[in-house]
């Protein structure tokens, strides 16, 4: 089934790449937005069935903060992106709709994984 994804990461390149790997995994990319209140928007306008985050993002609120928000009106799960393997930072993710937690660098296969769990 062909999820609805929304990418939100602030590193050109890798958004880039994410977006790749998501459409060759025959998913949709529904928007690429650089900040937490830009994913808020985006989620209440395209209604996402997952969104692939970046902790650390553009902008006053990091990706953590950006889903506490989110799933005050959305259900949506999100797939964290991060170079910050801290434990207090999974922790942080895990109270929010963590579908996953993966550290970069991700590969394809991460992505087609994390994804998986939702199906």
């Amino acid at each position: 089934m062909v999820k609805k994804i929304l990418i939100v990461e602030d590193d050109m390149i890798l958004s880039m790449v994410n977006t790749h790997y998501v459409e060759s995994l025959g998913h949709k990319v529904v928007l690429a937005v650089r900040n937490g209140l830009d994913a808020i928007e985006a989620t209440k306008k395209y209604k996402p069935d997952i969104i692939l985050m970046d902790i650390r993002i553009e902008g006053p609120i990091d990706g953590i903060e950006t889903m506490e928000q989110i799933q005050l009106f959305s259900d949506v799960k999100a797939i964290y992106l991060t170079g910050n393997s801290e434990p207090s930072t999974k922790i942080r993710a895990e109270k929010t709709n963590m579908l996953d937690f993966c550290i970069k660098p991700v590969s394809i296969d991460d992505i087609k994984a994390a994804i998986e769990k939702k199906a």
